[in-house]
Protein backbone atom coordinates (compact mmCIF):
# COMPACT_ATOMS: atom_id res chain seq x y z
CA UNK A 1 0.00 0.00 0.00
CA UNK A 2 1.42 3.39 -0.99
CA UNK A 3 1.58 6.37 1.34
CA UNK A 4 -1.15 7.94 -0.72
CA UNK A 5 -1.54 10.94 1.58
CA UNK A 6 1.93 11.98 0.32
CA UNK A 7 0.99 11.87 -3.39
CA UNK A 8 1.77 15.14 -5.24
CA UNK A 9 -1.41 16.99 -6.18
CA UNK A 10 -0.64 16.89 -9.90
CA UNK A 11 -0.44 13.09 -9.75
CA UNK A 12 -3.69 12.92 -7.78
CA UNK A 13 -5.40 15.02 -10.47
CA UNK A 14 -3.98 12.91 -13.30
CA UNK A 15 -5.01 9.59 -11.79
CA UNK A 16 -8.42 10.80 -10.63
CA UNK A 17 -9.31 12.14 -14.07
CA UNK A 18 -9.20 8.59 -15.40
CA UNK A 19 -12.26 7.79 -13.30
CA UNK A 20 -14.41 10.46 -14.87
CA UNK A 21 -16.83 8.96 -17.43
CA UNK A 22 -16.49 11.49 -20.27
CA UNK A 23 -14.41 14.43 -21.44
CA UNK A 24 -16.49 17.15 -19.78
CA UNK A 25 -16.42 15.32 -16.47
CA UNK A 26 -12.67 14.73 -16.78
CA UNK A 27 -12.02 18.46 -17.20
CA UNK A 28 -14.34 19.29 -14.31
CA UNK A 29 -12.71 16.76 -11.97
CA UNK A 30 -9.23 18.02 -12.85
CA UNK A 31 -10.20 21.66 -12.38
CA UNK A 32 -11.96 20.97 -9.10
CA UNK A 33 -9.18 18.90 -7.51
CA UNK A 34 -6.60 21.33 -8.83
CA UNK A 35 -8.11 24.10 -6.69
CA UNK A 36 -7.03 22.26 -3.50
CA UNK A 37 -4.14 23.82 -1.56
CA UNK A 38 -1.65 21.02 -1.00
CA UNK A 39 0.72 22.63 1.53
CA UNK A 40 -1.40 21.33 4.45
CA UNK A 41 -2.08 17.85 5.88
CA UNK A 42 -4.51 15.97 3.62
CA UNK A 43 -6.16 14.51 6.70
CA UNK A 44 -7.42 17.99 7.55
CA UNK A 45 -9.84 20.35 5.82
CA UNK A 46 -7.42 23.27 5.80
CA UNK A 47 -6.76 23.29 2.05
CA UNK A 48 -10.35 23.58 0.80
CA UNK A 49 -11.09 27.25 1.45
CA UNK A 50 -11.27 28.09 -2.27
CA UNK A 51 -12.67 24.78 -3.52
CA UNK A 52 -16.08 24.93 -5.16
CA UNK A 53 -18.82 23.36 -3.00
CA UNK A 54 -16.43 22.91 -0.08
CA UNK A 55 -16.37 26.67 0.42
CA UNK A 56 -20.11 26.68 1.11
CA UNK A 57 -19.58 26.02 4.81
CA UNK A 58 -16.41 26.18 6.88
CA UNK A 59 -15.98 22.71 8.35
CA UNK A 60 -12.99 21.95 10.51
CA UNK A 61 -13.50 18.29 11.40
CA UNK A 62 -12.89 16.63 8.02
CA UNK A 63 -10.36 14.98 5.80
CA UNK A 64 -9.70 16.55 2.41
CA UNK A 65 -11.03 15.66 -1.07
CA UNK A 66 -7.44 14.82 -1.98
CA UNK A 67 -7.37 12.22 0.80
CA UNK A 68 -10.51 10.59 -0.62
CA UNK A 69 -9.26 10.72 -4.21
CA UNK A 70 -5.86 9.26 -3.30
CA UNK A 71 -7.51 6.50 -1.30
CA UNK A 72 -9.72 5.54 -4.25
CA UNK A 73 -6.77 5.69 -6.65
CA UNK A 74 -4.41 3.57 -4.57
CA UNK A 75 -6.64 0.75 -3.37
CA UNK A 76 -6.50 -2.42 -5.50
CA UNK A 77 -9.32 -2.97 -7.96
CA UNK A 78 -11.67 -0.43 -9.48
CA UNK A 79 -13.90 1.41 -7.03
CA UNK A 80 -17.44 2.20 -8.15
CA UNK A 81 -19.18 2.94 -4.85
CA UNK A 82 -18.03 4.48 -1.57
CA UNK A 83 -19.60 4.41 1.90
CA UNK A 84 -18.99 7.08 4.53
CA UNK A 85 -20.95 6.38 7.75
CA UNK A 86 -19.87 9.70 9.30
CA UNK A 87 -20.64 11.96 6.35
CA UNK A 88 -19.85 15.29 8.03
CA UNK A 89 -19.40 17.99 5.40
CA UNK A 90 -19.85 15.50 2.53
CA UNK A 91 -16.23 15.34 1.38
CA UNK A 92 -16.45 11.66 0.41
CA UNK A 93 -19.77 12.09 -1.37
CA UNK A 94 -18.70 15.22 -3.24
CA UNK A 95 -15.40 13.70 -4.35
CA UNK A 96 -17.28 10.66 -5.65
CA UNK A 97 -19.70 12.92 -7.48
CA UNK A 98 -16.85 14.76 -9.18
CA UNK A 99 -15.18 11.46 -10.18
CA UNK A 100 -18.39 9.85 -11.44
CA UNK A 101 -18.65 7.27 -8.64
CA UNK A 102 -21.65 6.43 -6.47
CA UNK A 103 -21.75 7.19 -2.77
CA UNK A 104 -23.73 6.52 0.37
CA UNK A 105 -23.36 8.90 3.31
CA UNK A 106 -24.79 8.58 6.81
CA UNK A 107 -25.05 11.65 9.02
CA UNK A 108 -26.81 12.07 12.35
CA UNK A 109 -26.63 15.88 12.41
CA UNK A 110 -29.59 17.12 10.30
CA UNK A 111 -27.86 20.37 9.31
CA UNK A 112 -24.81 18.49 8.04
CA UNK A 113 -27.04 15.97 6.26
CA UNK A 114 -28.59 18.91 4.39
CA UNK A 115 -25.09 20.19 3.59
CA UNK A 116 -24.11 16.83 2.07
CA UNK A 117 -27.30 16.53 0.06
CA UNK A 118 -27.00 20.09 -1.23
CA UNK A 119 -23.50 19.36 -2.54
CA UNK A 120 -24.44 16.22 -4.47
CA UNK A 121 -27.86 17.28 -5.82
CA UNK A 122 -27.73 18.70 -9.38
CA UNK A 123 -29.53 22.02 -9.35
CA UNK A 124 -29.58 24.94 -11.82
CA UNK A 125 -27.87 27.91 -10.25
CA UNK A 126 -30.45 30.17 -11.88
CA UNK A 127 -33.18 28.62 -9.70
CA UNK A 128 -31.20 29.31 -6.55
CA UNK A 129 -30.54 32.92 -7.60
CA UNK A 130 -34.20 33.46 -8.55
CA UNK A 131 -35.59 32.07 -5.29
CA UNK A 132 -33.05 33.94 -3.18
CA UNK A 133 -33.81 37.22 -4.92
CA UNK A 134 -37.53 36.69 -4.32
CA UNK A 135 -36.96 36.02 -0.61
CA UNK A 136 -34.85 39.12 -0.05
CA UNK A 137 -37.14 41.42 -2.05
CA UNK A 138 -40.20 40.25 -0.12
CA UNK A 139 -38.57 39.85 3.30
CA UNK A 140 -40.67 40.96 6.25
CA UNK A 141 -39.15 40.97 9.74
CA UNK A 142 -41.80 40.62 12.43
CA UNK A 143 -41.76 41.31 16.16
CA UNK A 144 -41.76 37.56 16.79
CA UNK A 145 -38.46 37.22 14.88
CA UNK A 146 -36.74 39.20 17.64
CA UNK A 147 -37.72 36.66 20.32
CA UNK A 148 -35.93 33.40 21.05
CA UNK A 149 -37.94 30.32 20.19
CA UNK A 150 -39.17 27.99 22.91
CA UNK A 151 -36.23 26.00 24.26
CA UNK A 152 -33.60 28.09 22.47
CA UNK A 153 -30.81 29.42 24.73
CA UNK A 154 -31.75 32.92 25.84
CA UNK A 155 -28.18 34.11 25.33
CA UNK A 156 -28.62 33.80 21.55
CA UNK A 157 -29.97 37.35 21.26
CA UNK A 158 -29.23 40.72 22.77
CA UNK A 159 -31.58 41.58 25.62
CA UNK A 160 -31.83 44.13 28.41
CA UNK A 161 -29.33 43.47 31.18
CA UNK A 162 -27.48 40.68 29.36
CA UNK A 163 -23.69 40.91 29.74
CA UNK A 164 -23.06 38.53 26.86
CA UNK A 165 -25.11 37.41 23.90
CA UNK A 166 -24.41 35.65 20.62
CA UNK A 167 -26.23 37.90 18.14
CA UNK A 168 -27.14 41.55 17.95
CA UNK A 169 -30.94 41.78 17.98
CA UNK A 170 -31.24 42.96 14.37
CA UNK A 171 -28.94 40.22 13.06
CA UNK A 172 -30.86 37.58 15.00
CA UNK A 173 -34.24 38.78 13.75
CA UNK A 174 -33.19 38.99 10.10
CA UNK A 175 -31.65 35.52 10.19
CA UNK A 176 -34.85 34.09 11.66
CA UNK A 177 -37.00 35.92 9.12
CA UNK A 178 -34.91 34.71 6.19
CA UNK A 179 -35.04 31.15 7.48
CA UNK A 180 -38.82 31.39 7.87
CA UNK A 181 -39.10 32.53 4.24
CA UNK A 182 -36.77 29.77 3.03
CA UNK A 183 -39.16 27.21 4.51
CA UNK A 184 -41.72 28.09 1.80
CA UNK A 185 -39.42 27.03 -1.07
CA UNK A 186 -39.21 23.68 -2.92
CA UNK A 187 -36.98 21.15 -1.17
CA UNK A 188 -33.84 21.48 -3.30
CA UNK A 189 -33.55 25.27 -3.16
CA UNK A 190 -34.77 25.29 0.46
CA UNK A 191 -31.95 22.94 1.42
CA UNK A 192 -29.12 24.85 -0.23
CA UNK A 193 -30.30 28.30 0.89
CA UNK A 194 -30.69 27.10 4.47
CA UNK A 195 -27.14 25.74 4.34
CA UNK A 196 -25.82 29.02 2.95
CA UNK A 197 -27.66 31.00 5.62
CA UNK A 198 -26.07 28.67 8.16
CA UNK A 199 -22.64 29.56 6.79
CA UNK A 200 -23.18 33.24 7.66
CA UNK A 201 -24.26 32.79 11.28
CA UNK A 202 -20.92 32.43 13.07
CA UNK A 203 -19.14 35.18 11.04
CA UNK A 204 -21.95 37.58 11.98
CA UNK A 205 -22.08 36.60 15.64
CA UNK A 206 -20.11 37.59 18.72
CA UNK A 207 -18.60 34.12 19.09
CA UNK A 208 -16.05 31.79 17.56
CA UNK A 209 -16.38 28.01 17.37
CA UNK A 210 -13.70 25.57 18.48
CA UNK A 211 -13.65 21.86 19.26
CA UNK A 212 -15.31 22.32 22.64
CA UNK A 213 -18.12 24.57 21.43
CA UNK A 214 -18.18 28.36 21.29
CA UNK A 215 -16.29 31.18 22.96
CA UNK A 216 -16.72 34.93 22.73
CA UNK A 217 -14.51 36.87 20.37
CA UNK A 218 -11.85 39.09 21.84
CA UNK A 219 -13.22 42.65 22.10
CA UNK A 220 -16.55 41.48 20.66
CA UNK A 221 -18.30 44.52 22.11
CA UNK A 222 -16.35 46.71 19.68
CA UNK A 223 -17.25 44.55 16.68
CA UNK A 224 -20.96 45.15 16.29
CA UNK A 225 -22.50 43.19 13.41
CA UNK A 226 -25.59 44.57 11.68
CA UNK A 227 -28.35 43.10 9.52
CA UNK A 228 -26.57 44.65 6.51
CA UNK A 229 -23.46 42.63 7.39
CA UNK A 230 -25.57 39.49 7.50
CA UNK A 231 -27.24 40.21 4.16
CA UNK A 232 -23.94 41.09 2.49
CA UNK A 233 -22.44 37.83 3.74
CA UNK A 234 -25.39 35.87 2.43
CA UNK A 235 -25.23 37.65 -0.93
CA UNK A 236 -21.60 36.56 -1.32
CA UNK A 237 -22.36 32.99 -0.23
CA UNK A 238 -25.24 32.66 -2.71
CA UNK A 239 -23.16 34.18 -5.53
CA UNK A 240 -20.38 31.65 -4.89
CA UNK A 241 -22.80 28.72 -4.77
CA UNK A 242 -24.57 29.80 -7.97
CA UNK A 243 -21.18 30.06 -9.69
CA UNK A 244 -20.16 26.58 -8.46
CA UNK A 245 -23.42 25.03 -9.64
CA UNK A 246 -23.02 26.63 -13.07
CA UNK A 247 -19.36 25.70 -13.53
CA UNK A 248 -19.69 22.10 -12.37
CA UNK A 249 -22.97 21.12 -13.97
CA UNK A 250 -21.48 18.04 -15.64
CA UNK A 251 -23.69 15.61 -17.60
CA UNK A 252 -24.92 12.67 -15.53
CA UNK A 253 -22.81 9.52 -15.53
CA UNK A 254 -25.18 7.03 -13.91
CA UNK A 255 -23.75 7.49 -10.41
CA UNK A 256 -26.13 7.77 -7.47
CA UNK A 257 -25.71 9.52 -4.11
CA UNK A 258 -27.82 8.63 -1.11
CA UNK A 259 -27.83 10.40 2.25
CA UNK A 260 -29.18 8.43 5.20
CA UNK A 261 -30.13 10.60 8.16
CA UNK A 262 -29.62 9.17 11.61
CA UNK A 263 -27.45 7.09 13.91
CA UNK A 264 -24.72 5.33 11.90
CA UNK A 265 -24.98 2.27 14.12
CA UNK A 266 -28.59 1.83 12.98
CA UNK A 267 -28.51 3.30 9.48
CA UNK A 268 -25.73 0.94 8.35
CA UNK A 269 -28.28 -1.87 8.52
CA UNK A 270 -29.96 -0.26 5.50
CA UNK A 271 -26.79 -0.39 3.36
CA UNK A 272 -26.45 -3.51 1.22
CA UNK A 273 -22.99 -3.15 -0.33
CA UNK A 274 -20.09 -0.82 -1.15
CA UNK A 275 -16.64 -1.20 -2.69
CA UNK A 276 -14.88 0.78 0.03
CA UNK A 277 -15.66 2.51 3.31
CA UNK A 278 -13.84 5.79 3.92
CA UNK A 279 -14.54 7.36 7.28
CA UNK A 280 -13.38 9.64 10.03
CA UNK A 281 -15.47 8.84 13.10
CA UNK A 282 -15.51 11.18 16.10
CA UNK A 283 -12.32 10.77 18.07
CA UNK A 284 -12.50 9.61 21.73
CA UNK A 285 -11.73 13.16 22.83
CA UNK A 286 -14.92 13.88 24.84
CA UNK A 287 -16.08 16.47 22.26
CA UNK A 288 -19.82 16.56 21.70
CA UNK A 289 -20.13 17.69 18.10
CA UNK A 290 -23.77 18.61 18.52
CA UNK A 291 -22.44 21.49 20.65
CA UNK A 292 -20.11 22.58 17.84
CA UNK A 293 -23.11 23.09 15.52
CA UNK A 294 -25.44 24.38 18.19
CA UNK A 295 -25.96 27.77 16.52
CA UNK A 296 -26.95 26.33 13.16
CA UNK A 297 -29.18 23.65 14.67
CA UNK A 298 -31.20 26.12 16.75
CA UNK A 299 -31.24 29.13 14.44
CA UNK A 300 -32.29 27.13 11.37
CA UNK A 301 -35.04 25.24 13.14
CA UNK A 302 -33.51 21.76 13.28
CA UNK A 303 -33.93 21.86 17.06
CA UNK A 304 -37.18 23.08 18.58
CA UNK A 305 -36.88 21.97 22.18
CA UNK A 306 -34.44 20.86 24.84
CA UNK A 307 -35.75 17.34 24.26
CA UNK A 308 -34.78 17.56 20.57
CA UNK A 309 -31.25 18.52 21.58
CA UNK A 310 -31.01 15.68 24.10
CA UNK A 311 -32.35 13.14 21.59
CA UNK A 312 -29.84 14.19 18.93
CA UNK A 313 -27.00 13.96 21.42
CA UNK A 314 -28.14 10.45 22.35
CA UNK A 315 -27.89 9.30 18.73
CA UNK A 316 -24.23 10.25 18.39
CA UNK A 317 -21.26 7.95 18.79
CA UNK A 318 -20.42 7.49 22.46
CA UNK A 319 -17.24 9.57 22.31
CA UNK A 320 -18.21 12.17 24.93
CA UNK A 321 -19.42 12.43 28.52
CA UNK A 322 -22.23 14.94 28.07
CA UNK A 323 -24.54 11.98 28.58
CA UNK A 324 -23.99 9.35 31.24
CA UNK A 325 -24.35 6.28 29.09
CA UNK A 326 -26.12 3.38 30.77
CA UNK A 327 -26.31 0.86 27.90
CA UNK A 328 -24.96 -2.63 28.31
CA UNK A 329 -21.48 -3.21 26.92
CA UNK A 330 -20.96 -6.09 24.54
CA UNK A 331 -19.03 -8.94 26.15
CA UNK A 332 -16.56 -9.28 23.29
CA UNK A 333 -14.36 -6.23 23.92
CA UNK A 334 -10.70 -6.94 23.14
CA UNK A 335 -8.21 -7.49 25.93
CA UNK A 336 -6.32 -4.38 24.78
CA UNK A 337 -9.40 -2.17 25.15
CA UNK A 338 -10.36 -3.58 28.53
CA UNK A 339 -6.78 -3.22 29.84
CA UNK A 340 -6.91 0.47 28.86
CA UNK A 341 -10.29 0.88 30.57
CA UNK A 342 -9.00 -0.75 33.77
CA UNK A 343 -5.94 1.53 33.80
CA UNK A 344 -8.20 4.57 33.48
CA UNK A 345 -10.44 3.26 36.25
CA UNK A 346 -7.40 2.98 38.53
CA UNK A 347 -6.73 6.73 38.13
CA UNK A 348 -10.38 7.81 38.07
CA UNK A 349 -9.76 10.38 40.79
CA UNK A 350 -7.23 12.20 38.57
CA UNK A 351 -9.52 12.43 35.55
CA UNK A 352 -11.42 15.63 34.79
CA UNK A 353 -14.57 13.52 34.47
CA UNK A 354 -15.03 10.27 36.37
CA UNK A 355 -17.02 8.67 33.51
CA UNK A 356 -14.14 8.74 31.02
CA UNK A 357 -13.13 5.06 31.50
CA UNK A 358 -16.64 3.89 30.61
CA UNK A 359 -16.75 6.36 27.69
CA UNK A 360 -13.68 4.68 26.20
CA UNK A 361 -15.29 1.24 26.57
CA UNK A 362 -18.50 2.46 24.94
CA UNK A 363 -16.54 4.15 22.15
CA UNK A 364 -14.83 0.96 21.05
CA UNK A 365 -18.09 -0.91 21.53
CA UNK A 366 -19.61 1.43 18.93
CA UNK A 367 -16.70 1.03 16.51
CA UNK A 368 -17.02 -2.73 16.88
CA UNK A 369 -20.68 -2.51 15.82
CA UNK A 370 -19.70 -0.31 12.84
CA UNK A 371 -17.15 -2.87 11.62
CA UNK A 372 -19.59 -5.71 12.23
CA UNK A 373 -21.80 -4.05 9.60
CA UNK A 374 -18.78 -3.49 7.34
CA UNK A 375 -18.23 -7.26 7.38
CA UNK A 376 -21.64 -7.65 5.72
CA UNK A 377 -21.31 -4.68 3.36
CA UNK A 378 -17.72 -5.14 2.13
CA UNK A 379 -16.51 -8.18 0.23
CA UNK A 380 -13.38 -10.22 0.89
CA UNK A 381 -10.36 -8.16 -0.18
CA UNK A 382 -12.18 -4.84 0.13
CA UNK A 383 -11.12 -2.11 2.53
CA UNK A 384 -12.20 0.26 5.27
CA UNK A 385 -9.95 3.34 5.46
CA UNK A 386 -10.17 5.22 8.74
CA UNK A 387 -8.78 8.64 9.70
CA UNK A 388 -8.76 8.73 13.48
CA UNK A 389 -6.86 10.34 16.35
CA UNK A 390 -5.49 9.50 19.78
CA UNK A 391 -6.53 11.00 23.09
CA UNK A 392 -4.91 11.32 26.50
CA UNK A 393 -6.53 11.28 29.95
CA UNK A 394 -4.78 11.56 33.30
CA UNK A 395 -1.45 11.07 31.52
CA UNK A 396 -2.68 7.82 29.93
CA UNK A 397 -2.40 7.68 26.12
CA UNK A 398 -5.41 6.20 24.34
CA UNK A 399 -3.56 4.55 21.43
CA UNK A 400 -6.56 4.36 19.13
CA UNK A 401 -4.76 2.72 16.20
CA UNK A 402 -3.55 -0.22 18.29
CA UNK A 403 -6.84 -0.58 20.14
CA UNK A 404 -9.01 -0.44 17.03
CA UNK A 405 -6.83 -2.99 15.22
CA UNK A 406 -7.21 -5.38 18.16
CA UNK A 407 -10.96 -4.73 18.36
CA UNK A 408 -11.78 -5.50 14.71
CA UNK A 409 -9.36 -8.34 14.05
CA UNK A 410 -11.82 -11.00 15.36
CA UNK A 411 -14.36 -9.65 12.85
CA UNK A 412 -12.02 -10.53 9.99
CA UNK A 413 -10.35 -7.16 9.38
CA UNK A 414 -6.55 -7.03 9.15
CA UNK A 415 -4.63 -3.78 9.48
CA UNK A 416 -2.69 -3.52 6.20
CA UNK A 417 -1.30 -0.04 6.69
CA UNK A 418 -1.35 2.23 9.70
CA UNK A 419 0.66 5.43 9.85
CA UNK A 420 0.62 8.60 11.85
CA UNK A 421 -0.07 11.33 9.32
CA UNK A 422 0.07 14.38 11.56
CA UNK A 423 0.52 15.47 15.15
CA UNK A 424 -2.35 16.97 17.11
CA UNK A 425 -2.32 19.27 20.11
CA UNK A 426 -3.22 17.79 23.49
CA UNK A 427 -5.69 19.54 25.77
CA UNK A 428 -4.58 22.31 28.12
CA UNK A 429 -4.66 19.78 31.00
CA UNK A 430 -1.72 18.08 29.28
CA UNK A 431 0.24 21.19 28.40
CA UNK A 432 -1.24 21.77 24.94
CA UNK A 433 1.78 20.16 23.25
CA UNK A 434 1.70 18.30 19.94
CA UNK A 435 1.77 14.94 21.71
CA UNK A 436 -1.16 13.18 20.03
CA UNK A 437 -1.23 11.51 16.64
CA UNK A 438 -3.74 11.32 13.85
CA UNK A 439 -3.63 8.04 11.97
CA UNK A 440 -4.67 6.69 8.61
CA UNK A 441 -5.60 3.04 9.11
CA UNK A 442 -6.23 0.77 6.13
CA UNK A 443 -8.15 -2.38 7.09
CA UNK A 444 -8.72 -5.22 4.64
CA UNK A 445 -11.55 -7.64 5.07
CA UNK A 446 -9.87 -11.04 5.00
CA UNK A 447 -12.54 -13.32 6.45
Amino acid sequence: MNAYWETPLAETVRRSSAYAPHRTATASAAQWLGSYREDVPTSSNQGVGAMPFQRWFRFKEAFSPKFVADTINDLPGRIESCLDPFGGSGTSALTCRMLGLSSCSIEVNPFLADLIEAKVTPLPGSEVARDYDQIIRNLVVTEADYRVALGMPKTFVQSDGADRYVFEADVFAHARAINRSIETLPSDTRRILRVLLGSTLVPNSNVLINGKGRRYRRNWQERRRTSDDLLNSLDRAVDAAVDDLARYSVPPSGDTHSVLRGDARQMLKKVSRADVAILSPPYPNSFDYTDVYNLELWMLGYLNSVEDNRALRGRTLRSHVQIKWSDELQERRSDAVMDTVRQLQSIRGKLWNRNIPEMIAYYFDDLHSIFREFKRILGIGQHAVVAIGDSRYGGKLIDVATLLAAEVKPLGFELRDGRAIRSMRASSQHGGSLSLREHCLVFERTA
